[in-house]
């Protein structure tokens, strides 16, 4: 018998199960990527925020001549009865040049003043102590998976 060149049914059996083998793993490793990609830019607004929050914050602090006026936290025994409070304006600090840093956790928002600088936040906790002669501000921040609490809170100095 003569040997047939050209395509056989055995030939296109073999390329099609090849090229479905390739797209299907075309398709697993884009999806792993976009995955990957997903979560961080997810990580990457989470820090945003974060960054945007400490620039405002930042300006106040080394702000000449301007120090903490109040700070108080909504739940703390001494303002049970305080009046400023609205039941979800969680934390307030204020500055002597009368800036005021509010966090309402019922639209887990943080607002300057009344413009609002960040949204989505879990948590933000103002607290005030002094040491060694200096002012020390501690902000427990918390937005997604950037989490700055405990001891790894921001801390600042005045």
């Amino acid at each position: 018998m003569k040997q047939e060149k050209g395509v056989t049914t055995a030939s296109i059996i073999v390329y099609v199960i090849i090229i479905t083998i390739a797209i299907s793993l075309l398709t697993v490793l884009t999806g792993y990527f976009r995955n990957i990609l997903s979560k961080n830019l997810r990580q990457n607004e989470d820090y945003e925020k974060y960054i945007t929050f400490t620039n405002y914050f930042v300006q106040d602090i080394q702000e000449e001549g301007n120090e903490v006026a109040e700070v108080a936290n909504y739940g703390d025994p001494q303002y049970k009865d305080d009046t400023r409070f609205e039941e979800n304006v969680i934390s307030y600090l204020r500055f002597s040049n009368n800036n005021v840093y509010r966090y309402i956790a019922e639209e887990r928002k943080i607002y300057r003043n009344e413009i609002e600088i960040c949204d989505n936040i879990d948590l933000c906790h103002f607290d005030k102590k002094e040491e060694n002669g200096k002012i020390k501000i501690t902000v427990q921040f918390a937005t997604g998976k950037f989490i700055k609490t405990e001891e790894n809170a921001l801390v600042f100095y005045m």
